[in-house]
This record gives structure tokens, C-alpha cells and sequence, in this order.
């Protein structure tokens, strides 16, 4: 019940433009919250069939609209769409990789 629920509050927030990502988090940079926020937004915006998962058109389709790192995603079992459970994965792993310093948070420098 409380998987349903986290999983309904993280559908419902607002898509973030992607021109407007160095705009998310605050003067000092972006924490994990918000880029697990900003990467479930493009990825609601993204997934147009509501399927969760993004199909390889539908992910070259919204990365050709000025996806940045921040939004990559891979297809971890090679099955030729990436999973809502993959998406998620990939981001736990690239979060680690951009934060350089290993503040917590994603500087400018950073993303």
C-alpha cells in the first residue's frame, strides 16, 4: 500500500522543463531529491503511452528535446525498452558518478 502511494505522489508532481534543469535545487546545486524528482518528471513526460517504460523512440524522442546526462537511462536486461525499474536503477547508479566532489549534491559544474 505504501509502494502504491509513494508511487501516486511521485506520478503527480509537476514535469520540469529540461531547458530549465540548472534552475532546479537551490544557488548551491541539486540534491538527490531533486534529481530523483527532475528524472521522474521527464520520465512521466517522456512515456507518452503511460506504459512505464520508454521504448527506444520514445526516450530518443525527448533526449532530442535537450536531454542532458541527467536524463539517460539504460536497458539493463536487453530487452529493447527501459523499464520504469531500469530507469530508476540507472539513475541510483549515475548520481554517484556526476557528484565529483561527493558533497551530495550536484553543482553547476556538475550536470
Amino acid at each position: 500500500m505504501f509502494i502504491l502511494a509513494v508511487a501516486m505522489v511521485v506520478a503527480a508532481i509537476p514535469a520540469a522543463a529540461q531547458d530549465d534543469i540548472l534552475m532546479l535545487g537551490n544557488a548551491g546545486g541539486m540534491s538527490g531529491f531533486e534529481f530523483d524528482n527532475a528524472r521522474m518528471s521527464f520520465f512521466n513526460k517522456a512515456d507518452h503511452d503511460g506504459d512505464f517504460a520508454l521504448s527506444s523512440d520514445e526516450m530518443g524522442e525527448a533526449m532530442a528535446h535537450g536531454g542532458a546526462r541527467l536524463f539517460e537511462g539504460a536497458d539493463l536486461d536487453g530487452d529493447g525498452i527501459i523499464s520504469i525499474d531500469e530507469y530508476l536503477e540507472y539513475g541510483n547508479q549515475l548520481f554517484p558518478t556526476l557528484d565529483v566532489d561527493g558533497d551530495g549534491v550536484l553543482g553547476e559544474d556538475e550536470m
